[in-house]
């Protein structure tokens, strides 16, 4: 997987960069509802607002998370081959089958 690694790193910055633009894009605002003295009436904030502000630490979280697997992918390769160390003076076994290739 090593030699497809800067398709990947491309391709997750590709997604990342999408994800902040849907994230922080300008929205139109919602028209403001005018009585009848010409003042301007506020809107409430829906909770449409608290979900926006969940999108926006959540996906921090994961540009951290990608960034430090991107950069340092030999720091969290330990945890799963802590015990499969392979040396110079290991012996190797070759098999033949008849029949198979």
């Amino acid at each position: 997987m090593q030699e497809y690694r800067p398709i990947f790193m491309v391709v997750t910055f590709a997604f990342l960069g999408l994800a902040f633009y849907l994230t922080y894009r300008p929205r139109r605002t919602p028209a403001t509802a005018a009585d009848n003295s010409g003042q301007s009436a506020t809107i409430t904030a829906s909770p449409r607002s608290n979900i926006m502000t969940f999108n926006r630490v959540l996906l921090w979280g994961v540009t951290v998370v990608a960034v430090v697997f991107l950069f340092f992918p030999q720091a969290f390769t330990s945890f799963d081959t802590a015990n499969d160390e392979f040396t110079a003076d290991m012996d190797r076994t070759v098999i033949t089958i008849e029949g198979m290739t």
